[in-house]
């Protein structure tokens, strides 16, 4: 029952379960080999596919038929795209050049309207990533000022994958509580018990090895009173890293994504208090329409320590009621009121956020 304490943490109570809003999901860079028409249309589809696999859920992404007919037309969907100014180091092609894309969002969703598949918002839970590196035989916990490469990686992999991430202290008392083989070990009470502390609803814990060759990664996934595991038997250290970000992402996008045409809808009242001047007002609205479900949000009074705000969604008000209480924005407030038409709120702190 210890995770799923963990999971009911994460759902209901802002305050300790943390969200952040991943920004430029739809903005990536790819390498161009060149800019002819025919290379020029290959980097399109590489970029819009990096993605999708970043903000679609559902099985088999890239075999959707309506996936396929996008990545087939993918110039279609752009806004704006920029080569840089000098060859790309990461292609011995001297022509090579990285190219910045950015997609036209609402034009990706109106197609994705008529897929299969569901879309994952910008508002994501946080993973805690334990990861142990591992080289030479000697095995550590990833230490960022002391491992710049690995670092590296997990930052470009997090970013690829569109999954935040919240990194353990490592501090003295962490120190005494848990070690490497606690993370490794196939027992995980250790590991969750010690990650009670940051409140999260997923952790990820991972191991990558330096071999003579390459790279191994042997990867756990601890979410909604599951243990999910995965490997890589050899590759770059990049491909370690990112095979354990898109695990993670595919895992957490099935139980948060929703279809961007649910026509199931519905509207509540949010009375919120500590939202006093203009600055907060607007800052609970941005918020509030930042998240997939919210079709409207509007501030439509004020009343004794409490602003009023009317919030239209899709799909239904239990899941509007967990997405809401995942982020470091609004805690929920007073007596049990799920289900009805009047949700109480407390705006937390803009340093929480």
């Amino acid at each position: 029952m210890l995770f799923r304490a963990l999971i009911i943490c994460g759902l209901f109570f802002g305050s300790n379960a943390f969200a952040a809003e991943v920004q430029g999901l739809y903005e990536t860079e790819v390498i161009a080999k060149s800019q002819s028409v025919e290379d020029k249309n290959a980097a399109f589809k590489e970029a819009l596919t990096s993605v999708l696999k970043r903000v679609m859920a559902g099985e088999d992404i890239l075999h959707d038929s309506v996936v396929q007919a996008a990545l087939a037309d993918a110039g279609h969907f752009i806004k704006q795209y920029q080569y840089s100014l000098i060859e790309s180091n990461l292609d011995e092609n001297s022509s090579a050049r990285i190219m910045r894309v950015l997609f036209n969002e609402q034009d990706v969703l109106n197609l994705m309207k008529t897929s299969r598949l569901k879309v994952w918002g910008e508002t994501r839970p946080e993973t805690l990533l334990w990861l142990v590196v591992e080289e030479n035989g000697q095995r550590s916990f990833l230490r960022a000022d002391m491992m710049p490469e690995v670092n590296n990686a997990v930052k470009k992999a997090a970013k690829q994958a569109g999954l935040p991430l919240l990194f353990p202290l490592l501090d003295m008392e962490e120190q005494q509580r848990i070690s490497v083989s606690d993370v490794l070990s196939a027992y995980s009470k250790p590991l969750l018990t010690v990650s009670e502390r940051y409140g999260v609803v997923s952790i990820l814990a991972g191991r990558v090895v330096k071999t003579e060759d390459c790279w191994k990664a042997d990867w756990a996934f601890h979410f909604d009173e599951n243990i999910e595991q995965w490997t890589m038997s050899c590759g770059t250290l990049n491909d370690a890293i990112l095979i354990g970000m898109e695990g993670a992402y595919g895992r957490l996008s099935k139980y948060y994504a929703v279809k961007p045409d649910i026509h199931e809808t519905g509207s509540v009242i949010l009375k919120v208090s500590g939202s006093g001047g203009v600055n907060d007002r607007n800052r609970v609205v941005h918020y509030l329409n930042s998240l997939t479900m919210v079709k409207s949000a509007i501030w439509v009074g004020g009343e004794a320590g409490f602003n009023r705000y009317k919030v239209g969604f899709e799909r239904n008000q239990h899941a509007l009621e967990e997405l809401l209480g995942i982020g470091r924005v609004l805690n929920p407030q007073g007596e049990d009121n799920t289900g009805t038409n009047e949700l109480r709120y407390q705006l937390l702190p803009e340093r929480f956020n």
